[in-house]
């Protein structure tokens, strides 16, 4: 009788150690899941604001090369000072592009990918 409780003792717990583990690797999936529909979104956000930024540079631009050539001289020494302008602002990018770009990047996806909030340990 005793021999018969062990065997069936034995088989739950090893029914019930599936289930946990099928239990943990759904739950893997989902704060997987989770994280990455966080970045993609991060993602769609950065791209969103850099078009958008990018259309406000353009007519900037070309504002500022207008009101030149209306108000002080040529149009293409407008077209030269903006030209400059954007040349050294790339460099600065390229010089600082660790403190500027890497850093905050490498940040916010630390950020979302250690994020224990909605784990269960």
């Amino acid at each position: 009788m005793e021999s018969g409780n062990i065997s069936d003792n034995f088989s739950e717990l090893t029914e019930n150690i599936k289930k946990y583990i099928n239990l943990r690797i759904d739950m893997v999936k989902l704060v997987l899941t989770e994280k990455l529909a966080r970045m993609a979104t991060i993602l769609l956000i950065i791209v969103i604001l850099f078009v958008l930024f990018m259309f406000l540079l353009f007519f900037l631009s070309f504002s500022f090369i207008f009101w030149y050539a209306d108000h002080v001289g040529p149009a293409y020494a407008g077209a030269l000072i903006v030209t400059c302008v954007y040349l050294l602002a790339g460099i600065a990018v390229v010089i600082f592009r660790i403190q500027l770009i890497l850093n905050p990047l490498i940040r916010q996806i630390t950020k979302v990918l250690m994020d224990n909030k909605n784990e269960v340990e």
